[in-house]
């Protein structure tokens, strides 16, 4: 993991979120909001009301995810969104969609280490 991917992404995030350590309630949880948020990104087309919409809910996502600076793309996104304004959602589209490919990789490997974290011992 770069340096700049660790300042986006805090680790720590559910378990604080939660005020709990356990990996088999936190995995399930990681997995679903980080399906959510790739759904989000590899989609082509938004009408504003949605968009807006799919902005508040993912800015909340990446909040539980500590992924901050994600965060405030989409809550900027949801701005323009809402105020109807085509280039900058356009803009902060790209925007996200690049900080997100620089963090996937980080996210997936730790939520397979939850997985593995949840999983009992043999």
């Amino acid at each position: 993991m770069t340096e700049n991917n660790a300042a986006a992404f805090d680790k720590n995030a559910f378990s604080t979120l939660l005020g709990s350590d356990d990996a088999a309630l936190l995995s399930p949880l990681f997995d679903r909001a980080f399906e959510s948020l790739t759904q989000f990104v590899i989609a082509d087309n938004f009408d504003y009301s949605q968009l807006e919409f799919d902005a508040h809910k993912l800015k909340t996502t990446c909040t539980q995810l500590g992924v901050k600076r994600l965060a405030n793309v989409f809550l900027s996104l949801e701005h323009a969104a809402a105020q109807g304004d085509a280039a900058r959602c356009d803009a902060l589209i790209r925007m996200l969609k690049s900080e997100f490919a620089q963090i996937q990789d980080s996210l997936r490997r730790h939520s397979e280490l939850l997985m593995r974290e949840a999983k009992p011992s043999s």
